[in-house]
């Protein structure tokens, strides 16, 4: 396999795609599977794709932490998920390799955060932290909190779709004690949306927990307006924002679930046709080489922080110093 990365499911999500099956939703079935079973695709890996597509060694503090805007920082804390994504944009990265972060290191990422007053947020991700044992999360995070009691802290995670019985009466109490605090969901498709997950979203709402989500698009899964439609009204529904819908990043064997990007710009155009603006969420791209998040409506409008051009078979974004990057418009 493409950078040997381990096939892993989950018990819930095994069970998910069984029970869909069995309702004979052929579509949503597929969507699920494509999302976790390997596929010989991914053998198939294109000149410009990289193990670090997003430029994170450009900004890396620490081995576990990177700063690379102003005000927030990221915190691997480990390499371990509920299952793995087969267009997971770290599937190439050593840190998916990464044991749950020591105490130590965790020491070092605390004190960088503060002695830099300028980091109002901390997103945690990985890999997932709620893989870890209760004790070691609050440990983690309990230290996190003490940095400052106004440090906001977001959990980027997959749990409530690959594992919701994760959220136990004991970790939501615990959250709850160590506000301001987000749960950022990554949610694809609404065949995920099963009772399980829909019920411990709403247990987490109900707590008072704020949730934002974030979706990929992915040609085979939800690369249509019906689809997507569905899911940012659901989620919304259920109190959740729905945040970004993310272009797929340029990772080594996963170009079978990229869309051209001007077949992605319509499709988001009629998404922008279909959806009130508290559920439609911001469409971006993650810019190769350290480029930042993208707003992709600023494609077809002045940027103030890139000059877009179009030339051949490439986007190239072009900062105010100069530096140019690349995204392809079609893949090879």
């Amino acid at each position: 396999m493409a950078f040997n990365l381990p096939i892993l499911i989950s018990p819930h999500f095994k069970e998910l795609i069984e029970q869909t099956a069995a309702k004979g939703d052929t579509h949503a079935e597929n969507a699920l599977k494509k999302q976790v079973e390997y596929s010989e695709q991914e053998e198939h890996i294109l000149s410009y794709e990289s193990q670090d597509p997003l430029g994170s060694c450009h900004y890396k503090i620490t081995s576990r932490l990177i700063h690379q805007y102003k005000n927030r920082c990221l915190l691997l804390s480990t390499g371990r998920c509920f299952s793995n994504c087969r267009f997971c944009f770290r599937r190439a990265s050593p840190a998916k390799s990464f044991e749950l972060i020591s105490e130590q290191e965790l020491a070092e990422v605390c004190n960088y955060i503060a002695n830099n007053k300028e980091i109002e947020e901390i997103l945690v991700s990985g890999g997932d932290i709620l893989t870890a044992k209760n004790e070691e999360i609050k440990q983690r995070l309990s230290a996190i909190r003490n940095i400052r009691s106004n440090l906001l802290i977001r959990i980027g995670t997959r749990a409530p779709v690959f594992a919701p019985e994760r959220f136990t009466p004991e970790l939501i109490t615990f959250l709850r004690s160590i506000k301001p605090l987000w749960i950022i969901p990554h949610i694809n498709h609404t065949a995920e949306l099963d009772a399980k997950t829909t019920s411990c979203l709403e247990t987490l709402t109900d707590a008072g927990i704020p949730m934002q989500s974030q979706t990929v698009l992915l040609k085979g899964v939800n690369d249509s307006v019906q689809e997507l439609v569905k899911l940012f009204n659901k989620l919304t529904k259920a109190g959740i924002k729905p945040g970004y819908l993310f272009m797929t990043d340029i990772v080594p064997g996963t170009s079978h679930f990229r869309i051209p990007i001007t077949q992605a710009m319509e499709l988001y155009e009629n998404l922008r046709n279909e959806l009130s603006g508290l559920s439609l969420p911001v469409f971006a791209v993650d810019i190769p080489d350290g480029g930042g998040k993208f707003n992709l409506l600023q494609l077809s409008a002045d940027s103030m922080k890139y000059k877009v051009a179009k030339e051949n078979n490439w986007y190239t974004f072009t900062d105010k110093n100069g530096k140019v990057r690349r995204y392809p418009i079609e893949k090879e």
